[in-house]
């Protein structure tokens, strides 16, 4: 899927505060909530673009979007850099001004800020976040009531992002479940459920909601689980099955899914969590020689890089495997 051009930026900038040895311009990368519109628009006349703010807004009443309204008031000969600079500063302009009319993309970049204000400031507003997500949902029911499949609505809000929208939820209802929030968690699953592409995800969502209450049941979504889904290939889904079963699941269903996760490990860093995985799952268990065996295989591979490749035929798998053999 092809990313809109703010959702490119706010990448980019994303990527950019992760790892500032990163090749881009400053502009490229800069933070243009924090400039005042001052500047903004002495920036726009340095681009010939002489607006006011009541110019601007006389411009934007004639079209839809900041996109819009960058054709508008580009000259015909600006290059393509030019034009993206000159787009965001607009973008800013609007999004501050034209509050009436917040655009698609307008409502992609709150999100965005949001969600890495919620990955990164240990400050973030709660109510904030419950917010934004609630407008999501909005956004996506009235698209969806006007005849859209739901599936490609939200492919049209995911091209808008620089975050993997999908992935958030599924971790920020995780969040909630493991934080005693049922009755919300309940709420988003079932709200964002129709909309997402990868079921899967949502309905080990759901497994884990009914395990606060019902074990057995949520064990019984989780078999189902294993039998369609543990042999496509995905490692990351096949450790979230067994941390799942870490308390409480049944040992032939761990070893199963086990069996079909080793071979998916790639670098060492996949592995040092399967062992951890397995490690918990002894512990829970109260077997404290299984654990320390778990133990000192980890301790040997320490020196490893984290994204050291993994020999298929790592002689550790084994003996991983001779542990659960060994009940």
């Amino acid at each position: 899927m092809e990313i809109e051009r703010r959702a490119l930026y706010n990448l980019m900038r994303m990527s950019w505060l992760a790892d500032s040895t990163i090749a881009a311009e400053p502009w490229q990368v800069e933070d243009y909530r924090a400039l005042s519109l001052d500047l903004i628009f002495s920036r726009l006349k340095a681009h010939d673009i002489a607006l006011t703010r009541n110019g601007l807004v006389a411009f934007a009443a004639e079209v839809d979007t900041p996109e819009e309204l960058t054709d508008l008031v580009l000259h015909d000969d600006a290059d393509v850099v030019e034009q993206d600079q000159v787009y965001l500063l607009l973008f800013e302009v609007w999004r501050r001004l034209i509050t009436d009319r917040p655009s698609l993309s307008i409502f992609c970049d709150e999100l965005d800020h949001m969600i890495y204000k919620y990955d990164n400031d240990a400050t973030m507003d709660e109510e904030g976040m419950h917010d934004i997500i609630a407008n999501l949902q909005d956004v996506l029911n009235q698209n969806f009531d006007q005849g859209a499949p739901p599936q490609e609505v939200f492919e049209m809000i995911t091209g808008n992002c620089a975050n993997d929208i999908e992935n958030f939820l599924y971790d920020y209802i995780l969040v909630q479940l493991h934080e005693k929030n049922e009755g919300y968690a309940s709420e988003l699953i079932e709200g964002f459920s129709p909309y997402v592409s990868e079921q899967k995800w949502f309905s080990l969502l759901r497994a884990e909601q009914v395990a606060t209450h019902d074990m057995p049941e949520a064990l019984s979504e989780i078999k189902k689980l294993v039998q369609q889904y543990s042999d496509k290939g995905d490692l990351e889904f096949n450790l979230e099955l067994l941390s799942f079963m870490i308390k409480g699941g049944p040992h032939d269903l761990f070893v199963q899914v086990l069996q079909k996760t080793l071979p998916l490990l790639q670098v060492e860093e996949e592995y040092r969590e399967l062992l951890m995985c397995c490690k918990d799952f002894f512990h829970e268990r109260g077997k404290e020689a299984a654990e320390m065996v778990l133990e000192k295989i980890a301790t040997k591979r320490s020196h490893y890089f984290a994204d050291s490749t993994i020999n298929s035929k790592d002689q550790t798998f084994e003996e991983l495997l001779t542990l659960f053999k060994n009940k």
